[in-house]
């Protein structure tokens, strides 16, 4: 059977349309009770606002962190010249985990933000972020902002420059940055509340609810700073942070709307893909490896699981840990509950550029998980060397996985030893369902 439908231009009755739902939305700020303690190991930094009678929409809230990068001995800032600088998402890497609650209930907690975010970034930028919020990908492993070998000689006529092998672009341009600053070393960077957390997919607003954001600072900024041999090591002392939220003012019939909803005690329903992180030691010197993860099913049914490897990364400020190791993968797959995804071997071997499969699941991802493609901003080759992120789609699930625990084994063959001292980091991102039930007045956040 066809149906005959018409062009929209030809519609030319059709009424005007109008959206008077909302009057104003505009961006308060919301602060720690002190800016005293943002450098205290171990300490959450936490914040919250109480809307009392207020809508909100945390979903396009952002965090404004400000502080200067400066010598660990004296405090006082670098030389313009020193080759040292921020990493790559350097703001996420000084934080342990990252939570957000409603009404005193978690909703979401990130572990090892660094590299959670940084894989998910990887895989969903598009070649347009710049360093608004730190973002400047590396194109080198090398704390060198240097495009050029400096000359031995005076130059001669027809003499061209040589290019330095060590050169990072992204190191190069956060360094400028910082030295650009008065004083210098000095930062302000807006973070993206969608940036840490899956619970920005949920666009809607939020009525008469508590909302709280808690920040715990790592031991040491050594995951945040990225310096060549030879330079003394850096620290990073915050002196604001703001979380910055819309406040929406409705229009009066929607108001009457929304208000009737909380009144006749409507559970409204909360979905969005949630992000839950870990990460583990790799053996050393292992060939095979095998880690099961178990996230519950129903509230929790795994869609998207995400896996980078790091080979000496985190122990001091000469390694770089926004970038990641192919370690030698030649094979990995899923299990869920014995269900194998992908279910044909990726076979891989790096060393003969035959990785092809991995880049083409990780850059589908982007199409597949939001809907569309902006274009990459990691080549071929930076895939190889610097992001070789693994990216699993388990999205077609088996009867059996509807309900009880899922059993996550990741597998993993390599053609060499891993070597010591690498790390393994998985991020799943997962159908994850609440509710909201109201009692007349106020509102309570339940999951399902």
């Amino acid at each position: 059977m066809m149906i005959e439908i018409a062009d929209n231009s030809t519609n030319i009755l059709d009424p005007p349309a109008y959206d008077d739902s909302i009057e104003s939305d505009e961006y308060y700020n919301y602060t720690p009770q002190s800016q005293n303690n943002l450098d205290t190991v171990g300490v959450p930094i936490q914040i919250d606002i109480n809307a009392s009678d207020s809508y909100f929409c945390p979903s396009k809230s952002y965090i404004v962190i400000k502080g200067q990068l400066v010598r660990n001995d004296n405090d006082n800032a670098y030389d313009a010249n020193a080759q040292i600088t921020l990493i790559n998402n350097a703001m996420m890497h000084l934080f342990s985990d990252c939570r957000y609650s409603i009404n005193d209930t978690i909703i979401e907690t990130i572990s090892n933000p660094g590299q959670t975010t940084s894989m998910l970034g990887y895989l969903t930028y598009a070649k347009s972020i710049g360093s608004n919020f730190c973002w400047v990908i590396d194109t080198s492993n090398n704390a060198d902002g240097n495009e050029f070998l400096s000359s031995q000689a005076v130059p001669a006529a027809g003499y061209r420059p040589a290019k330095n092998p060590n050169y990072n672009k992204g190191f190069s341009k956060r360094h400028a940055l910082l030295t650009s600053a008065n004083p210098r070393g000095s930062f302000s960077f807006f973070i993206p509340f969608q940036h840490i957390f899956g619970f920005a997919q949920y666009d809607k607003i939020l009525f008469n609810v508590k909302h709280s954001l808690s920040l715990t600072r790592k031991t040491s900024d050594n995951n945040a700073i990225h310096r060549t041999a030879g330079v003394p090591d850096g620290k990073i002392k915050l002196t604001n942070i703001v979380w910055k939220i819309p406040k929406v003012k409705l229009g009066t019939t929607k108001l009457m709307e929304l208000r009737q909803i909380i009144k006749d005690n409507k559970p409204i329903p909360i979905a969005f893909s949630a992000r839950t992180s870990t990460s583990t030691s790799v053996p050393d010197n292992a060939v095979q490896f095998d880690w099961r993860i178990s996230v519950k099913s129903g509230v929790e049914k795994p869609r998207w699981i995400v896996v980078g490897f790091q080979t000496n990364k985190h122990t001091n400020q000469e390694q770089n840990p926004s970038v990641f190791d192919h370690v030698n993968l030649t094979n990995a797959y899923v299990t869920l509950n014995g269900d194998k995804y992908p279910t044909h071997d990726l076979i891989t071997n790096f060393a003969s550029n035959d990785y092809s499969v991995l880049y083409g699941m990780f850059n589908r991802f982007k199409t597949e998980y939001y809907g569309g493609d902006e274009g990459s901003q990691i080549s071929n080759v930076l895939f190889k060397t610097l992001f070789p992120i693994i990216v699993f789609d388990v999205r077609r699930q088996s009867e059996q996985l509807k309900s009880g625990v899922v059993d996550i084994v990741l597998r993993f063959s390599f053609s060499q030893g891993v070597p010591d001292n690498t790390l393994a980091y998985a991020t799943i991102l997962s159908d994850r369902l609440y509710k909201l039930t109201p009692d007349g007045q106020n509102l309570t956040m339940l999951s399902y």
